[in-house]
């Protein structure tokens, strides 16, 4: 079980006969798999990433990490040991939108409630005539299964040949969402909008309606301030998975 420690924006660490230039800031704990990790940035340098206890970080080693304190203790050759601890925890202030663009909850249920009507009109077609394939224009218009056939999210089913032996239809909405019939959606990163309209990730990272990472586990804590500006990449992708934001 991943566990992930409140962080706190932006904590200088002093190190003394250090000059200015060399203060390292403590932007976090990770604790998963029995092994911690704390992120470090070097302003002077710019530099941000997580280090494993026992390894260096700017001329530093990083000692050890006492939960129970919330103090990390870094050393740096020749001069003493320096604890630094973390502040409180600060909510994690969800965003007004979520970071990401698709169809709402009520769209991708009335395309798919579409791609129903035109698979069961589609049988009856095949039933009657024989065929094992039909279009738009087979289905759908005045006199025909469909009279008529409503877009809700911006879509298009002029190019939909339904096959005999595919009963289950899908297509792709104008923002990359894919629909089916059986009323799966898919963003166009891969990854499963839920019936409530949250995400779950290609790496299994579960995401709230509102982008902010849904805690499945009682044992599993996502609380922290936004994303420190000086945040290296790799920093910032492991803060956003953990719930983080960029300050809007």
């Amino acid at each position: 079980m991943r566990k992930y420690f409140p962080l706190l924006p932006l904590l200088a660490l002093a190190v003394a006969r250090a000059a200015p230039a060399d203060s390292i800031e403590l932007n976090g704990v990770l604790v998963s798999g029995g092994r911690t990790q704390v992120s470090l940035a070097n302003l002077a340098t710019g530099e941000a990433r997580w280090v494993k206890v026992g390894s260096k970080f700017s001329g530093y080693t990083v000692l050890g990490y006492d939960s129970a304190a919330n103090t990390a203790t870094l050393a740096r050759d020749g001069q003493p040991a320096v604890g630094v601890r973390l502040k409180d925890a600060v909510l994690l202030v969800a965003p007004s939108a979520p970071p990401w663009s698709q169809p709402t909850n009520e769209q991708r249920a009335a395309v798919a409630e579409n791609l129903r009507q035109l698979a069961a009109a589609a049988t009856q077609f095949f039933a009657a005539t024989g065929a094992d394939t039909a279009t738009l224009d087979d289905l759908v218009g005045p006199g025909k299964l469909l009279a008529a056939l409503t877009s809700a999210a911006g879509e298009s089913y002029a190019a939909l040949v339904l096959r005999r032996d595919t009963p289950t239809l899908a297509l792709t909405t104008p923002d990359g969402t894919r629909i089916t019939s059986d009323g799966t959606s898919t963003a166009a990163d891969g990854s499963t909008i839920t019936t409530d309209g949250g995400r779950i990730a290609t790496d299994g990272t579960a995401y709230a309606p509102d982008g902010t990472l849904r805690v499945t586990s009682s044992t599993d804590v996502a609380v922290g301030p936004f994303i420190p500006s000086n945040a290296s990449p790799t920093t910032a992708r492991a803060l956003l998975a953990a719930g983080w934001k960029y300050r809007p």
